[in-house]
């Protein structure tokens, strides 16, 4: 869908829904213009006050509209509490990229001010124990693809691989991180020698395996070692005290 055409629905189908929405914006591949005849409509809609943020997956004919309602107070929260210790910063992306649909306002220019503060700061920088964590998950996953010979176990385990080592490169960069094609994306943008290599490797999974797990042991060890490599043995991870049950069954 075209973003007139979007705008156009947004105006006569939904904004007489939430008449006290002050700022409507479209994001996502909409208005980037790299919708596909099947793209949702990304909507967020922003209030001068809402008692609860809110998100809603709407159906207008054959459109799909994925609304997201707020205040600039639940949106600073989604952004800086929800999302952004995690590496992802969505709201935010979807404000600095989106097209907005009614007029200038005073709200819409403090939003934008907020929202691209926000990106801009980027994520916060991983602790040396979520180095760790993730450097550990990551090698013990290069050993099972390794260790693997069934193609859906081999399938499986790089799937979850190419998350974690992309996910990993991005938070070590300072980058923000994503899910999905998002995820595909910022890697592209950040790491592209990373990016082709796990897509390299993910294409000759089917194929030719033992070159893909010789793909994705390069890939793996390249990305790690400026942070220590391959992380193994050693690697400890005590449980809170709390985590035990008052009683236990008989």
């Amino acid at each position: 869908m075209h973003i007139d055409a979007a705008t156009t629905l947004v105006r006569t189908a939904l904004l007489p829904r939430w008449p006290d929405a002050t700022v409507a914006i479209i994001g996502g591949s909409i208005a980037r213009g790299e919708a596909t005849p099947t793209s949702d409509i990304d909507l967020l809609l922003l209030f001068e006050h809402v008692d609860q943020a809110w998100r809603d997956t709407l159906k207008i004919g054959t459109q799909t509209v994925e609304l997201f309602g707020h205040d600039l107070a639940t949106f600073d929260y989604f952004c800086r509490v929800m999302d952004g210790p995690a590496g992802r910063m969505p709201l935010a992306a979807m404000v600095n990229d989106g097209v907005s649909v009614l007029p200038d306002s005073a709200l819409l220019r403090r939003l934008r001010r907020h929202a691209r503060k926000l990106y801009d700061a980027g994520p916060p920088p991983l602790t040396a124990e979520a180095l760790a964590r993730q450097r550990y998950a990551i090698t013990t996953l290069l050993e099972d693809l390794t260790d693997s010979t069934a193609p859906d176990e081999m399938l499986a385990i790089a799937v979850h691989l190419y998350g974690a080592l992309a996910d990993f490169a991005l938070r070590a960069a300072g980058a923000w991180s994503g899910h999905g094609r998002h995820l595909a994306r910022r890697l592209k943008a950040t790491a592209p020698a990373l990016a082709a290599d796990l897509m390299a490797g993910m294409a000759a999974l089917a194929t030719q395996p033992e070159v893909a797990k010789a793909t994705f042991d390069r890939a793996v060890r390249t990305t790690l070692a400026p942070h220590g490599g391959l992380l193994l043995e050693g690697f400890m991870l005590p449980a809170p005290a709390a985590w035990r049950s008052a009683e236990v069954p008989e």
